[in-house]
Parts: C-alpha cells; sequence; structure tokens
C-alpha cells in the first residue's frame, strides 16, 4: 500500500508497517527534523532547512516562497521555526495550514534522489524507530512519519479499526448512490478549496473514476445535498477533520456547483449558432494592429453594469467591449452576408438564453459566466474568447437590461 491508496486507505497509509513507537514515545518533530538535517540539509540554516522540508511534503513549491501561497508568510520571524524545531513542535494553527497540501509522493521521489549511501544512513539513525527500515524503504517510512507528525498537530486522529469499517461501508453506499451524479457536478475536478486534482485517471488509455464520497456537514444527513466527490486525499484528511471553518467553505463550494448545474439544465434545450464557431476563431486571429483603430468609448455599459456593485465584472466587460467591439461586429456582419450565421438568429438566441437566466433570478456575474460557458460548450474554444462575444452582445443590448 503507498501514499495514492484510495479514501480512507489513504489516511491509514503512514501505519502501513512503520512502528512510530520507540518505547512508549512517538516520534516526535525535533527528532525528525533532527534527522533529516544531519543528512540532507547541505549546511542549511535551521529556518532555510525548515522551509525546504514543508516544500518538499506540501505542494508549496519553492517559487510560492513569501507569496500568499505560503503558509509560512504568516511565521514571519525565524525564531518561530527554530521554536519549532527546538521544544514546543509545529503549532496547531500551521499545521492545519498545510494538511490539506500534502504530497507524501514528492517527499518520496525527492528522498529517492539521494545518493545510496544518504539512504543508508537515514535508515540507520531510523531503525531505533523501526527495524526493518533499509535504504530500499526509508524514504516511504519517513514520509509516514512527517505525515502522521502533521496530522496529529493539526488535531486529526487516527481512526480506530471500527470506525474506519463504518465510513467505508457508509461512503462505498453513498457513492453507489450519487457517485455518477457527484462527479459530474465537480467536472471531475476535486472542489476542496486549494486542490484541483483530476477526478479521473487515465492508464493505458483506459480513464477511470478515483474519487470519493464525503459529507459536507458531519452533523447532517448524507443528501445529495450535503454530499461532495472528493479526490482520495482531501476525503481521507476531511474525514477526520472537525474544523467549522472548512465545512463552510464546502458549503459555500456546493452552492456554486449547484448553481451551475442549475444554468446548465435551465439552458441546455436552448439552441446556439453553430457558426459562431468560425466567429470567434477569427477573433482569436487578430492581431494589435488589427484593433489599434477599432476602439469604442462604450458610455452604454454603465447603463447596464454598475461598477459599484461589481468593479471586476465592469472592467472586464468595459475592456473588452472597448478593444474588440467594432472589429466583432465587422466579423460578424460579414459571416453573416457569406450565410456563415444568421447575426438575428444568434442576437435572439443570446437573448433568450439572458432572459431565461434572469428569470431563474441569476446575479449579474453568474449570466456572463454562464451565456460563456453555453459558448464552450458549442464552440469548444478557450473561456476568454467566449467571455468576449459576451460582451458584444452586451453592448449590443442582447444581454443585461438598463439599470433603472
Amino acid at each position: 500500500m503507498g501514499c495514492l491508496d484510495l479514501g480512507i486507505e489513504w489516511y491509514s497509509v503512514v501505519h502501513h508497517g512503520t512502528n512510530l513507537e520507540k518505547g512508549d514515545c512517538f516520534v516526535e518533530f525535533k527528532e525528525f527534523f533532527s534527522m533529516m538535517k544531519n543528512r540532507i540539509s547541505d549546511g542549511a540554516d535551521v529556518p532555510y532547512f525548515f522551509r525546504d522540508l514543508i516544500s518538499m511534503i506540501t505542494n508549496v513549491t519553492e517559487d510560492e516562497w513569501g507569496t500568499p501561497k505560503d503558509p509560512l508568510t504568516k511565521l514571519s520571524k525565524d525564531s518561530t521555526l527554530r521554536s519549532y524545531v527546538k521544544d514546543r513542535g509545529l503549532s496547531k494553527k500551521f499545521a492545519q495550514s498545510i494538511v490539506y497540501r500534502l504530497t507524501p509522493e514528492n517527499f518520496i521521489d525527492s528522498l529517492k534522489t539521494r545518493p545510496a549511501i544518504v539512504l543508508n544512513l537515514l535508515a540507520d539513525d531510523f531503525k531505533p524507530y523501526d527495524s526493518t527500515a533499509d535504504a530500499n524503504n526509508i524514504a516511504s517510512k519517513l514520509a509516514d512519519v512527517f505525515t502522521d507528525i502533521i496530522r496529529k498537530a493539526a488535531g486529526l486522529i487516527q481512526p480506530t479499526e471500527l470506525e474506519k469499517q463504518k465510513l467505508l461501508q457508509s461512503e462505498h453506499e453513498l457513492k453507489d448512490k450519487y457517485g455518477d451524479y457527484l462527479i459530474n457536478e465537480t467536472n471531475h475536478i476535486c472542489p476542496f478549496p486549494g486542490c484541483g486534482r483530476s477526478l479521473v485517471v487515465s492508464n493505458a488509455g483506459k480513464a477511470t473514476n478515483l474519487f470519493n464520497v464525503g459529507l459536507i456537514d458531519k452533523k447532517k444527513a448524507p443528501t445529495v445535498e450535503n454530499l461532495l466527490a472528493l479526490c482520495p486525499r482531501c476525503y481521507a484528511i476531511y474525514s477526520f477533520d472537525d474544523n467549522s471553518k472548512i465545512s463552510k467553505d464546502l458549503n459555500g463550494v456546493k452552492r456554486i456547483l449547484v448553481a451551475h448545474q442549475q444554468s446548465v439544465q435551465l439552458l441546455d434545450d436552448l439552441p446556439l449558432e453553430k457558426g459562431i464557431v468560425g466567429v470567434i476563431s477569427k477573433v482569436k486571429n487578430l492581431k494589435e494592429k488589427d484593433l489599434a483603430d477599432a476602439s469604442l468609448d462604450p458610455k452604454e455599459i454603465k447603463q447596464k453594469l454598475n461598477p459599484a456593485d461589481n468593479i471586476a465584472l465592469y472592467i472586464t466587460v468595459n475592456t473588452y467591449v472597448t478593444t474588440y467591439y467594432v472589429k466583432l461586429r465587422e466579423i460578424m456582419m460579414n459571416a453573416d452576408k457569406r450565410g456563415d450565421i444568421d447575426y438575428d438568429e444568434v442576437k435572439d438566441q443570446m437573448h433568450a438564453i439572458y432572459k431565461r437566466l434572469k428569470k431563474a433570478k441569476k446575479t449579474k456575474v453568474e449570466i456572463f459566466n454562464e451565456i460563456a460557458q453555453k459558448i464552450h460548450k458549442v464552440c469548444l474554444q478557450e473561456d476568454l474568447f467566449c467571455q468576449i462575444v459576451v460582451s458584444y452582445f452586451i453592448q449590443s443590448c442582447e444581454v443585461f437590461d438598463a439599470i433603472t
């Protein structure tokens, strides 16, 4: 069994054959850190090597150091990192900030690039904790230990065998009942905040679904409204995490997914001219010189979009209309003359799509995104160019009404 095993089995993998106890004591972080620093730090000081270890066991890359994506940015003082190593161990807050970003397989791969002599020395260092350690398995064993240290510091408790069996049985039943719907709801991508792993793996030309069904609010019944399809890693950790903030975040994710599915169903029977594919292809091929003398001052946009309501949407639409409207209209008119599209029909279709979304009380941001997605489904072009087309029809009055 390895760190990529499914669901709850992945959670318990940190104990597969690794005896973490020395007498009655578990491996402490300071002992683990000392062991690693002695063998692979290449002389780096404690704060630098601490960051290096975190980047090895998580998807926090060296490029993210010092950026908002780096949990360590909240630890501004090197003295804090030194205190983790010296006596206090990892803080619960810090451990919780990285526990969902663990990538033990990366840690293993990194260690395996070390010379054989280093792996042998690490195995010798670890034998007081696990007599079966050797150069071939030490990378996996140390990954297991490090993962377990972080989970314990984050407050995640290893489930009992009975708890694991109950959870596995419940998950299998929910997956059989709701799995197909839930994985389609997420568009086959893990929706856990910060994850984004694919829920489908390909091997030898065959695609296989790789996901688990998890409860959002564990205090509520397992209805489809309270379930999400998650990648095995996120599922395995969240199943034993009672962090109310994460539960709240997942509820927000679920609302977005449900709203999108509702919009897809609303628009499913509404047609859209296939000729729009050729229009977007021409937009994609436009060069800077083609747009140089084709700008427009879109004064009408403020009549439909209030910058105070959503400045990002206003700027997006305003910019696209200013840059592309004149040229896109020329492309549309020429396509209509050639018979590639029926321009009046396209306008009517766009207005019908807008009216249906408006009737469903979708926000303007939702309407903008859903129409862009509808175009994307028809033409399979990048979202960016689909949004340019939506902006065009906002300016030409098929999408959004004037603010009253």
